[in-house]
C-alpha cells in the first residue's frame, strides 16, 4: 500500500512550471519623489498584483553523467534541491513620482516592471526556484524524487517562498507516493 499520493514523476525536460501571481498593470506601488527609486516591496505583496508566468524549468547547472543514471522514459527526473533558472514577472506596476512643474508637484506615473518592483527578485532579474521534493519514500541518488504539484520555494504546494509556483507537468506512466 503507498504511504502518501501517488503523483506521476517531473523529469528534467525544460517543461513550465504552473506561475503564480495576478496581473494588475493599472495597480499603483507608490508614490514618491521624483527621481529617486523605486521602493520595493515582498514577494508576498506584489503576488496580488503581479504575475509570474509559467517559466521552462532549466536547471542552472548542467546535467552531470552520474545525475543522468536516473531516467524515466529515457528522460533524466528532477531531484530534492534542483535549481533551475530564475523566475521572472513580466507585468508592470505603476509608480507616480512628484516632480516639479513651475510652482506645483506634478504627479509623473510610470510603469515600472514588477520584477524591479519585488525584494526577492533582485533588481529585475527575478527570484530563484529551488525544488522542495515532498515525497517520504521513494528516493534516487539519496535525494527524494520530485512529482508534480512539489513546490519550487520552501513550504508546500501553493504556500511556499519565494516561489509559490509548482512543478506542473509529470509523466502519466510513471507514480511515486
Amino acid at each position: 500500500m503507498a504511504f502518501g499520493a501517488l503523483l506521476p514523476v517531473s523529469s528534467l525536460n525544460g517543461l513550465p512550471c504552473s506561475g503564480h501571481g495576478l496581473c494588475i498593470p493599472s495597480t499603483i506601488h507608490s508614490v514618491q519623489a521624483c527621481g529617486t527609486p523605486p521602493i520595493p516591496y515582498s514577494i508576498t505583496i506584489k503576488e496580488y498584483t503581479c504575475w509570474w508566468p509559467p517559466q521552462p524549468l532549466i536547471p542552472i547547472f548542467p546535467v552531470t553523467p552520474y545525475r543522468a543514471t536516473v531516467l524515466v522514459n529515457r528522460i533524466p527526473i528532477m531531484l530534492h534541491g534542483d535549481t533551475f533558472t530564475p523566475h521572472i514577472a513580466v507585468c508592470t506596476n505603476i509608480v507616480v513620482y512628484m516632480c516639479p512643474c513651475g510652482k506645483a508637484m506634478c504627479p509623473t506615473p510610470t510603469p515600472i516592471p514588477c520584477s524591479t518592483l519585488t525584494i526577492e527578485d533582485g533588481g529585475g532579474v527575478g527570484h530563484t526556484r529551488i525544488l522542495m521534493a515532498t515525497t517520504l519514500t521513494v528516493f534516487a541518488l539519496k535525494l527524494p524524487i520530485a512529482r508534480i504539484l512539489d513546490p519550487l520555494g520552501v513550504g508546500f504546494s501553493g504556500f511556499s517562498y519565494p516561489c509559490s509556483s509548482v512543478v506542473a507537468w509529470g509523466h502519466a506512466t510513471v507514480l511515486s507516493s
